[in-house]
């Protein structure tokens, strides 16, 4: 009897819970939960494998600039930088020498710049000058390219700023260039 009468009382709390209105809340998080995780997986699987160089272009403009001062000035443009404009490149264990073609539509193409490698971690400037001063000539022989003198120099981030003082200036000193200019956040 006893058995029996706990059991009557297990069935009719039984229907008291399934009787009362179910909360939505607990549902709610779950499909949540659910499309966050389901998001992140579909993330995680139409993520490239590789990533491949884009082409891109310098945001040069042969525009006039007005100056909007009282003397209304006009300023020229004097030099453009073009796909054959020289570029030399300095990361940590390298100095990269080119053309601005080299850098941009032929990065891969190892054989479009020539490397000079540092000796004791820092960059040997003297054999650059000699190197550039070569392939200046080649350029103008071979293809008909003439120095319009300007460089673009392009030093990593993590290249101290005394380094690239010193390769600038010896660039500047070379005399086969009237600027040389730097150009920063590239690498």
């Amino acid at each position: 009897m006893q058995l029996q009468s706990s059991l009557q009382a297990k069935i009719s709390r039984t229907k008291k819970k399934l009787s009362k209105p179910a909360s939505l809340v607990p549902g709610i998080i779950a499909l949540t939960g659910m499309a966050t995780c389901l998001a992140g997986y579909m993330a995680l699987v139409m993520a490239p494998g590789t990533y491949s160089v884009v082409a891109t272009e310098f945001p040069v403009v042969p525009a006039a600039i007005d100056d909007p001062s009282l003397h209304r000035f006009t300023e020229r443009p004097g030099h453009f930088i073009k796909a054959t404009t020289p570029a030399v490149v300095l990361t940590m264990d390298a100095l990269f020498l080119g053309d601005m073609d080299s850098f941009s539509e032929r990065y891969l193409d190892s054989r479009s710049k020539i490397r000079i490698g540092h000796r004791d971690r820092s960059p040997q400037v003297g054999k650059l000058v000699t190197t550039m001063k070569r392939w200046i000539e080649t350029r103008k022989q071979t293809r008909g390219w003439r120095n319009e003198g300007v460089l673009v120099f392009a030093p990593a981030s993590n290249i101290p700023a005394a380094i690239v003082i010193e390769v600038m200036n010896a660039l500047k000193n070379e005399g086969s260039f009237e600027k040389v200019i730097l150009a920063g956040g590239l690498i």
